[in-house]
C-alpha cells in the first residue's frame, strides 16, 4: 500500500559560503571541499569538511579570518586537512551568496524521514555567472527507501539533487578552471626565439603570481614557488637565450641571478626552522628549553630577512625589471607565420637537451669519494637545468620516456639536495653558535645541543653522499637508452 508523504518547509535563510583551499589547489585535488558557511546573525562561520569518503566534518563558529595556516585550524579539523596541506595556508578561493529553504519530508503520521535542504542559484562574488541550485536529501537512520524515492520523485520534478560537494562548479562559476595544467610547454613548430619567449613569459607569470604571498608572509611555499621560477627563467636564459636579442639577454642575466640572491637567505631559513623539530627530536637530556634560545634567535633572523626580501619585492627596481622583463618577452613572443625567422623550436631544444644529458652524465661520472663538496653543488645545478628543459617539452609520441628521465633526476636532485642542505645548514650553525656565545641567550647546554644537531646533519651529508653512487649508476643505466633523445624525436619529426 502506498505511503502518503507530506513536505513542511521554513522560512528561505541567507547564507554567504567561502570555498577555501590552498593556492595551487591541493584540497580540491585530493577530492575534498572545505567551506565557511556564515549565516545571517552574523555570529562567525561554520567551517564544513567534506572528505572524500563522503565524511562530512564540522566545527565552528569560527571567527578567525583567512589566510590562516593548518596549525590554526580548529582541532577536528587539523587530522585531516594537515596531511593535505602540509605547510601551505588556506585561501579564499571562491565566495558565494544566496538563499536556501530546509524543509522535512513527514511520513503519514508526521514523523520526519528525510531532511531537505534546498539552495537557490547562487550569485559568486566577482564572477558573471551563478553558482545552479541545488537540493540535498538526508533521510534519518532507518529510512533509506524513503530517501531514494523522494531522490526518484526531485528527479521527475526537474529538481537537481545536490552532490555531496559543488566546489568543482563554484570554481568554474568563479571564472576558475581547476584542471588548468600550469606548466610552460613549448611549442615545437615556432620559431625558437618565439617560443622561448613565451615558456619566459609563462616562468614569468608564475613569479608574478607567488609575488604578493611572499611579501604578505602567507606561507612559506609561496617563496619556494617564486624561487622556482626564477630558477627555470635562468636556466632557460642560460641555455636557450641566444636565440633572444644578445643585449636583453646581457640586462635580463644578472637581474635574474640578483633576485635569486635576494631570496635565498629567507628560504635558507624557513628549510632550517621547518627541519628543526626533526633534528631535535631525541636530543641528549630531551630538553626542550636547551634549543629555545636557538629558536628564537632563527625566528628573529628570518623576521629580519623577510623584512628585507619584502622590501626587494616592493622596489621600484623590482617593479621596473617585472615591467621591461614582460614588455620585451611580449614583443618576442608575436609571430606573424612569415618564413625566414630562423630555426624551430624543435630543432634547437633537441640539440640543447642533449647537450645538457651528456653534460650531466659526464660531471656525474667524475664525481668520487674525494670529490669536493662544490663539484656535487654544481652537478646539483646541472641536473635542474637538464629537468627544466624536459619540463618544457610538448607531449610526445612516447611521453613515458621523459617520465622516466624526470623520475630518475629527481632521485639524483634529492640525494644532492639533502647533501647541500645539511651542509649549508650545518654552517649556519656554526655562525650562529658563535654569535649566541658572544651574546646573552645562550647557555652550554645550548651549544652543546647545537653541537648535537650539526653532527646529526654532517651524518645526513654523509649518507646521501654514499647514496649518490648507486643512484647516479642507476641514473646513467637508463640514460644508456637515451630517453631524452626518443622523448624529443616525436617532436623534431
Amino acid at each position: 500500500m502506498a505511503v502518503d508523504h507530506a513536505v513542511a518547509m521554513d522560512r528561505p535563510v541567507a547564507w554567504r559560503r567561502t570555498w577555501l583551499d590552498s593556492i595551487d589547489l591541493r584540497l580540491y585535488r585530493s577530492g575534498m571541499a572545505l567551506t565557511a558557511v556564515e549565516g545571517a546573525d552574523g555570529d562567525g562561520s561554520v567551517l564544513e569538511l567534506s572528505c572524500p569518503d563522503g565524511v562530512t566534518v564540522r566545527a565552528g563558529p569560527d571567527m578567525l579570518g583567512w589566510p590562516r595556516v593548518p596549525a590554526r585550524l580548529p582541532d577536528g579539523l587539523r587530522p585531516h586537512l594537515e596531511p593535505v596541506l602540509g605547510v601551505r595556508a588556506l585561501l579564499p578561493m571562491v565566495e558565494a551568496s544566496g538563499t536556501s529553504v530546509t524543509g522535512r519530508l513527514l511520513d503519514d503520521e508526521g514523523k520526519t524521514v528525510v531532511r531537505l535542504v534546498h539552495e537557490r542559484p547562487a550569485t559568486i562574488t566577482g564572477g558573471r555567472e551563478q553558482l545552479p541550485g541545488g537540493l540535498g536529501l538526508v533521510p534519518l537512520r532507518g529510512y533509506d527507501a524513503a530517501g531514494e524515492r523522494a531522490a526518484r520523485i526531485a528527479h521527475r520534478a526537474g529538481l537537481v539533487p545536490d552532490t555531496p560537494s559543488r566546489y568543482p562548479a563554484a570554481l568554474r562559476a568563479a571564472g576558475i578552471d581547476p584542471d588548468a595544467s600550469s606548466r610552460a610547454v613549448m611549442e615545437p613548430g615556432l620559431p625558437a626565439r618565439a617560443a622561448v619567449a613565451r615558456v619566459l613569459l609563462s616562468f614569468l607569470g608564475q613569479l608574478e603570481a607567488a609575488v604578493d604571498g611572499t611579501v604578505s608572509d602567507v606561507d612559506i611555499e609561496f617563496l619556494h614557488d617564486l624561487r622556482v621560477a626564477v630558477r627555470r627563467s635562468r636556466s632557460a636564459v642560460k641555455l636557450l637565450g641566444d636565440v633572444l636579442p644578445p643585449g636583453l639577454v646581457a640586462w635580463a642575466a644578472p637581474q635574474l641571478r640578483l633576485l635569486g640572491e635576494l631570496t635565498t637567505p629567507a628560504r635558507d631559513l624557513d628549510v632550517l626552522l621547518q627541519e628543526l623539530p626533526s633534528l631535535t627530536a631525541g636530543l641528549t637530556g630531551d630538553r626542550r628549553e636547551d634549543v629555545e634560545p636557538l629558536v628564537l634567535h632563527l625566528a628573529g633572523l628570518r623576521a629580519d630577512e623577510q623584512r628585507r626580501l619584502a622590501a626587494g619585492l616592493r622596489s621600484p627596481r623590482f617593479e621596473r625589471f617585472r615591467a621591461r622583463w614582460r614588455a620585451s618577452l611580449l614583443a618576442l613572443a608575436t609571430w606573424d607565420g612569415q618564413p625566414g625567422a630562423g630555426p624551430t623550436a624543435a630543432e634547437v631544444v633537441v640539440e640543447r637537451l642533449d647537450r645538457a644529458h651528456r653534460r650531466v652524465l659526464r660531471r656525474g661520472s667524475r664525481i668520487t669519494d674525494a670529490s669536493p663538496a662544490q663539484d656535487l653543488h654544481d652537478l646539483r645545478k646541472r641536473t635542474k637545468e637538464l629537468r627544466y628543459l624536459l619540463e618544457v617539452l610538448p607531449t610526445t609520441t612516447d611521453p613515458a620516456d621523459a617520465r622516466v628521465v624526470i623520475k630518475e633526476l629527481k632521485a639524483v636532485q634529492d640525494v644532492l639536495g639533502t647533501f647541500q642542505d645539511s651542509e649549508t645548514q650545518r654552517d649556519t650553525l656554526h655562525s650562529l653558535a658563535t654569535e649566541l656565545m658572544s651574546g646573552d641567550g645562550a647557555s652550554a647546554r645550548t651549544i652543546f645541543a647545537m653541537g648535537e644537531i650539526a653532527a646529526r646533519l654532517q651524518e645526513d651529508q654523509d649518507t646521501s653522499r654514499g647514496e649518490f653512487a648507486a643512484v647516479f649508476e642507476r641514473f646513467s643505466r637508463r640514460s644508456a637508452q637515451r630517453p631524452t633523445a626518443r622523448a624529443t624525436a616525436g617532436v623534431a619529426r
